[in-house]
């Protein structure tokens, strides 16, 4: 077709676009993409939702606060806003990160606030179809279970799925002060 109007040149190209289409294959279902940002505390490889995770940082210069319970390590100044710092390790299991300085800050919303939680280390961005969910978990510390319900299972890794929302729930969250 040849011509100068540009709504007879669209409807021109949409005609020759669905007859070239129609030989293309046609797809039966999509399945959806789960997407998760792995992490450690302790031994224990687990990995949170990315909609629930705001930011990773390197671990800040960090003010000690008097009056807190271990687990909070303090607060930092990150670009002009300040945000207190968790030891997740010490909040879920007991026992603090020795190594700090080497771990990564991974910054969550709690009740509007951003809130940095200290883990050992981040391993990135992992992706899952939602066939890989799996109700087994593999064998990990018990504090750990209340905050874990399932599970994604890719070729031999398993990775138990942590909830920072069941976490922040923890009536000891709430309670940080001695």
């Amino acid at each position: 077709m040849n011509t100068t109007e540009p709504f007879d040149f669209l409807l021109d190209l949409e005609q020759r676009t669905l007859k070239a289409s129609s030989s293309l294959p046609e797809i039966d279902s999509v399945e959806q993409d789960w997407v998760g940002v792995g992490f450690r505390i302790g031994d224990t490889k687990l990995i949170a939702s990315m909609s629930d995770v705001k930011e990773i940082l390197d671990l800040p210069d960090i003010t000690q606060v008097p009056g807190v319970r271990s687990w909070v390590v303090g607060v930092a100044n990150v670009r002009g806003s300040l945000l207190p710092i968790i030891d997740m390790k010490g909040f879920v299991l007991g026992e603090e990160i020795r190594q700090r300085q080497k771990g990564r800050v991974i910054v969550i919303d709690y009740k509007g606030f951003n809130t940095g939680l200290v883990v050992e280390e981040v391993y990135g961005m992992r992706h899952f179809r939602d066939g890989d969910i799996t109700s087994e978990l593999p064998k990990m510390n018990e504090e750990l279970s209340p905050y874990i319900d399932h599970a994604f299972k890719n070729a031999d890794e398993c990775w138990p799925v942590f909830s920072f929302n069941e976490m922040t729930q923890d009536e000891r969250f709430a309670h940080a002060s001695l």
